[in-house]
């Protein structure tokens, strides 16, 4: 629940980012918070965020009192990785560095960790990638398309996607368009992987994740 009303904005873009599982998403107040909840959506070590999750109170260099709203809190699925509270800004922006020293010392106190996101880290070649990729997660995948990905990739190693694509078309008895949603699907699953930082194209590699030992 965040802790002030997300209301109308006229300069920028409001509105609600879902997070897929049937939640019920995060409010944003701007694009760039929207591309930031996207990656933070596609990142599998993401296990939940929450936005404008608190008010820290502080005074200011003339001692007045001030109260500042972090934009996000980002939990994570692995318990060696601490909560990070989130600012969101552009590089631009002269607001940039205010709050951060609050914001810092707060997430000390807490036990995580305060970071200033730029649209320098946010919109890269990933969050690209990440906005083609999550309209795939989750499709069915046929069972015998996945297989044969799978083994094309553990025997034959490392691929790129079209020459992946045309074998699986050969082996299956099918054109590239019925095989390529496949792929992509087990790209954006991570069960296939790939250079994410780069431009995703058909001509990128892709190579079998590892298997998690349980």
């Amino acid at each position: 629940m965040p802790v002030r009303k997300i209301g109308l904005c006229y300069r920028s873009v409001s509105g609600r980012v879902p997070m897929g599982q049937g939640g019920p998403g995060v409010q944003v107040e701007s694009t760039l918070e929207r591309d930031f909840a996207l990656l933070c959506r596609f990142d599998p070590s993401v296990a939940g965020i929450e936005e404008q999750p608190l008010r820290i109170e502080y005074d200011d260099a003339d001692g007045r009192a001030r109260s500042y709203v972090p934009d996000f809190l980002v939990a994570y699925r692995s318990a060696r990785s601490v909560p990070r509270l989130v600012e969101i800004k552009y590089s631009t922006d002269p607001m940039l560095i205010s709050g951060q020293l609050d914001g810092r010392a707060y997430a000390r106190r807490h036990g995580w960790r305060f970071q200033v996101v730029t649209e320098l880290e946010i919109r890269t070649p990933r969050l690209e990638n990440a906005t083609f990729l999550l309209p795939f997660r989750g499709r069915p995948v046929a069972p015998d398309l996945r297989e044969a990905l799978r083994s094309a990739l553990r025997d034959g190693g490392q691929k790129n996607v079209a020459s992946l694509a045309d074998e699986m078309a050969v082996a299956l008895g099918l054109n590239r368009p019925e095989v390529l949603p496949g792929i992509w699907t087990m790209v954006a699953e991570f069960k296939v992987m790939t250079d994410l930082d780069r431009p995703l194209t058909m001509s990128s590699l892709v190579a079998l994740a590892k298997e998690k030992r349980s």
